[in-house]
């Protein structure tokens, strides 16, 4: 898009150029994530994260579970649960040396993340009819 006089619109340019910026960093984001599961898998899978791990990474590499599915709770195997309890003292230790206030904004985003972990794992209402 132009402006009078042939010259580009300079507010087009600058959103063109924050969205090539944000794709970039998009992709760069994806490739550390992925990065960082290949070395949480590995680790895993070699039992340097111990053996519930190492259960629940061979059950993720045939396809029976994922790493969403064990710390959602769908994932219910006795491996899984102890994952999430041990998650759970871990986090619970951690905010235990942790300032008063930074507790509550955790405490805040943990209600939050719950309410939408609820909404997204609660199965579809059905409307049924009267007639």
């Amino acid at each position: 898009m132009s402006v009078p006089g042939g010259q580009p619109d300079p507010v087009l340019a600058r959103l063109e150029a924050l969205i090539g910026t944000l794709e970039r960093d998009a992709r760069a984001s994806e490739r550390e994530l992925a990065d960082s599961d290949r070395e949480r898998a590995d680790a895993a899978r070699d039992g340097r994260m111990g053996p519930e791990w190492q259960r629940v990474q061979r059950r993720i590499d045939a396809g029976e579970t994922t790493v969403l599915d064990v710390f959602s709770g769908r994932d219910e195997s006795p491996e899984a649960q102890r994952l999430r309890e041990m998650s759970s003292a871990n986090l619970q230790a951690l905010r235990e040396t942790m300032p008063p206030d930074l507790v509550e904004e955790v405490e805040d985003s943990d209600e939050a993340f719950d309410r939408m972990r609820e909404r997204v794992t609660r199965p579809p209402r059905r409307d049924v009819d009267d007639a």
